[in-house]
Parts: C-alpha cells; sequence; structure tokens
C-alpha cells in the first residue's frame, strides 16, 4: 500500500509546545467511497481560507499517513475531529457518522473522547420526533432546556476530568469547548423555541432573536467571559462561532482582543470575497492584508486574495477536462468561439435543482450564448440516470467533471455556482447571479457582446 508522508510546518499558537515527532494514523476510510479524502485544519484561519490536503485512499478503502507534528493540534476528517500529538500511533476507521469512529493505540483516548462533543447541541438534548419533548408536540421552556443542558455539561467535564493519558492542554481546550457549547445551547433556543414565525421578515426575526438575547444576556455574559480569557481559544471553531454571533448581536458585552477584533474583520472581508473581485478593488483588498497583523490570518487572507485575483474579469479563464454523458472527453476550451454561461450543479443539491427551469428558460431566449451544465457528481450513474430520465435541453449541453479540479482551478467551495465567459475564453464573471435573480443576470447577459 503507497505511503504517503506529509510534512506540516504550521504557525501555531505557542500556548501548544511539545517536542517535534511523528504521528502515524492507518486504516479505514472505506465509508467516504472516494480516492482521497480531506483532511482539514480547525485553526483560526480555516473559514478565510482551507490550505486543503488529502489523505489518498486505496482500493479497498484503507490508508497510512504520517504527520511530522511541532505540537498537538486538531483536525478534522469529515466530521471526524481528531487531536494528535507529536508521537500518536493510531489505526483508526473513520465514517460519516461521528459515532461509529474507531481507535486505537497511542492517542485514543482524547479521541474516543471527541466523538462525544455532538452530543453537546440543543437539538442532540431534544432529539425525539420533531424534537419535542412528549407526544403533545409542546416546546421545552428555555429554563427546562438550560436545565438539561447544564446537567449535560456537568456530565461532559467529568468524563474529560476521568481521563488519564491526555495532556493539560487538552483538559483546558476541551473545557472551554465545552463552555462554548453550552453558550451555543442558549442562543440556539431561539430557534428551538420558534420564538420567531417562519415567514417573519429579516429585520422582525432580529429583533425578536435580540430580544430573547437581553432575557439570556445574564447567563451568557459571565461565560463568555471566560472563552475570552486567551486568543489561544479561538483556535477553537465553536469558541468562534460563540463570539462571532454574539458580537454581530450587539446586545452581549464582553472582552475583545486585538486579535479577535481582526478575526471579524478579516471575516467580514474574505465573505466579500466570497462574490468574487474587481480589479478596481483589488488595491484596496491589497492594502487590507498588508495591515493584518496575526499570521495565521494574514497568510489566509493572502492566499484567498490570490486565488480571487486569478479569477478577475479579463483573465483567461481557467481550463478544465470534461467528459458528456457518453464517455467522451473534452475540455472546455474546446468551447470557445461563442459565450459561454456555466452552471456548476450537482443532482444532490437542492439549490442547485431549484435553479435549472430558469437556467433553460434563460438559454432559450438568449441563443447566442452557449448555455453549459458542469455536474460535480461523484456517482457517474446518478448523474446519468437523471440527464436521461428528464432529457437534456437543446440548448444546454451538459457535462461531468472532476470537483478536485474545479476546487483547485475555480476555486469552487460551493454549489450552485455560475460563471460567464466571453467568447475568446477570458472571464466575465466567475460568479455570476444565479438564473433565479432574473434582472440582475438579465442585465449582464444583454451586455454580453
Amino acid at each position: 500500500m503507497k505511503k504517503i508522508i506529509i510534512l506540516l510546518l504550521f504557525i501555531f499558537p505557542t500556548f501548544f509546545s511539545a517536542n517535534a515527532g511523528i504521528v502515524k494514523i492507518s486504516g479505514s476510510l472505506k465509508e467516504f467511497k472516494m480516492k482521497k479524502v480531506e483532511m482539514r485544519d480547525c485553526g483560526i484561519a480555516v473559514d478565510i481560507y482551507n490550505f486543503k490536503r488529502f489523505i489518498e485512499v486505496d482500493s479497498m478503502g484503507s490508508f497510512q499517513l504520517e504527520l511530522k507534528l511541532n505540537h498537538p493540534a486538531y483536525y478534522q476528517i469529515g466530521d471526524n475531529l481528531l487531536y494528535l500529538s507529536p508521537g500518536d500511533n493510531l489505526k483508526v476507521k473513520l465514517g460519516r457518522s461521528v459515532a461509529r469512529g474507531q481507535f486505537q493505540g497511542i492517542g485514543e483516548e482524547a479521541n474516543i473522547y471527541l466523538k462525544g462533543r455532538e452530543r453537546l447541541s440543543i437539538w442532540k438534548i431534544f432529539e425525539t420526533k420533531n424534537w419535542v419533548l412528549d407526544t403533545s408536540n409542546k416546546r421545552a421552556t428555555f429554563d427546562e432546556c438550560r436545565l438539561k443542558a447544564d446537567s449535560l455539561i456537568e456530565v461532559r467535564l467529568q468524563e474529560l476530568n476521568n481521563l488519564t493519558t491526555v495532556d493539560d492542554q487538552f483538559r483546558e481546550l476541551e473545557t472551554i469547548r465545552i463552555k462554548a457549547c453550552q453558550v451555543q445551547i442558549y442562543l440556539d433556543y431561539f430557534l428551538y423555541g420558534q420564538l420567531s414565525r417562519w415567514d417573519d421578515s429579516a429585520e422582525v426575526k432580529q429583533e425578536k432573536k435580540n430580544a430573547f438575547y437581553q432575557t439570556i444576556k445574564f447567563i451568557v455574559e459571565p461565560l463568555l467571559k471566560e472563552l475570552v480569557v486567551s486568543d489561544n481559544y479561538l483556535e477553537l471553531s465553536e469558541v468562534r462561532g460563540v463570539l462571532n454571533e454574539c458580537y454581530a448581536s450587539d446586545v452581549f458585552e464582553f472582552p475583545q482582543s486585538a486579535t479577535f477584533l481582526e478575526l471579524m474583520q478579516t471575516q467580514e472581508k474574505s465573505e466579500l470575497l466570497n462574490k468574487g473581485i474587481k480589479r478596481v478593488d483589488y488595491k484596496s483588498y491589497k492594502d487590507f492584508r498588508r495591515s493584518i497583523q496575526n499570521k495565521d490570518l494574514k497568510q489566509a487572507f493572502s492566499a484567498k486574495l490570490q486565488k480571487r485575483a486569478t479569477l478577475m474579469e479579463g483573465r483567461l479563464a481557467p481550463d478544465i477536462l470534461l467528459k458528456d454523458i457518453d464517455g467522451n472527453e473534452l475540455r472546455l476550451s474546446d468551447l470557445k468561439g461563442k459565450p459561454l454561461f456555466i452552471d456548476m450543479w450537482a443532482t444532490w443539491c437542492l439549490p442547485c435543482l431549484f435553479q435549472r427551469p430558469d437556467f433553460q428558460k434563460l438559454s432559450e431566449k438568449y441563443t447566442e450564448i452557449q448555455f453549459v451544465g458542469i455536474s460535480i457528481d461523484l456517482e457517474v450513474k446518478r448523474w446519468k440516470e437523471k440527464l436521461e430520465k428528464e432529457g437534456i435541453p437543446a440548448r444546454i449541453k451538459e457535462y461531468l467533471a472532476d470537483t478536485y479540479a474545479l476546487e483547485d482551478s475555480w476555486d469552487l467551495t460551493s454549489i450552485p455556482r455560475f460563471i460567464l465567459i466571453d467568447k475568446d475564453f477570458k472571464i466575465i464573471t466567475a460568479f455570476a447571479p444565479p438564473p433565479s435573480e432574473k434582472e440582475e443576470i438579465e442585465a449582464i447577459l444583454e451586455s454580453i457582446e
């Protein structure tokens, strides 16, 4: 079996201090049904830009991996959270269900413990039919929810205290993770308790949410103060999520470090980059990048900006390999000569399927433009059956492409995604409005020569 050696030279807070060493992991990722499975960092900058790395899996679903680490760190494989320390030697069996994850060897105790983190959510606490307390369909009151949540929190803290082989760093971080989950449960009562109507406007919903937050402010704020004692706690996604929500609400008061505020600013800029970047705005993004002080945030934002810059208007479109329904191969550039309107989708993506009728209508109206569907389905049979059942519209060409190739060339992070390319194979916009936004997309289509 092919052995993979990855040297991970991460910049990580000095909170983690241990001698550099090798971590060995082997076992099965068969349930993922993929040739390579992403192993994701969990640090402060991962939501800005994910430096992708993959574990290669053989035909039997097995793998071997060696990591060179300078310190303990968290990683995610699927929904499985792993804590790895120099010297760990683990045999694992991981799949899409966290509960079924198996660990054996040096480092097993911490990782077995981490499986229990999924219990700390309001949805798991009341995981009965329709998430209700009883057959009368009566929702738990906030006080009932808090009582049950706090009881579960105590159990979880006791489980942590009972561990015998984990280091003090793990204990401290997991204690903070538990407290962050506790706050999240309180905040999520707004959704669980149905304190807003489904048809409320965004403004009304926010008003109701803030009114609820005011009632729990005295409970939440003492916990928030514990979460901000150290910037190192920002390495935990649960801490980042809770602080982000409380910061955005303008209800809660808690100390905000320079690193936290910089994280909020960088996230805001990053979300703007998610919509693409125009040449006229490029300099302002570069100026912001130079102002970032945190090394991890700066590195991540720089990578994202560089990636987005390759997709600015006027740039030559990245070329990719495509396959048609009969398995014939061609390249996207083979379609140049006419403007291209591309829909990146998948059969399992409901928002994608919602856009397809409008995409077809546009194809019938703008006959001078070539409409192209590019699916990222891994199950080719399912894709073919979908097209054969519904039929391929006359004005649309349908192809299949490799997901990883699209992620690399077009920075594809979510679908549906719509792209416009001119007749010379240069980008008009790599982040076009969806067909359902009729006025916005038609304004662009009308301007294409």
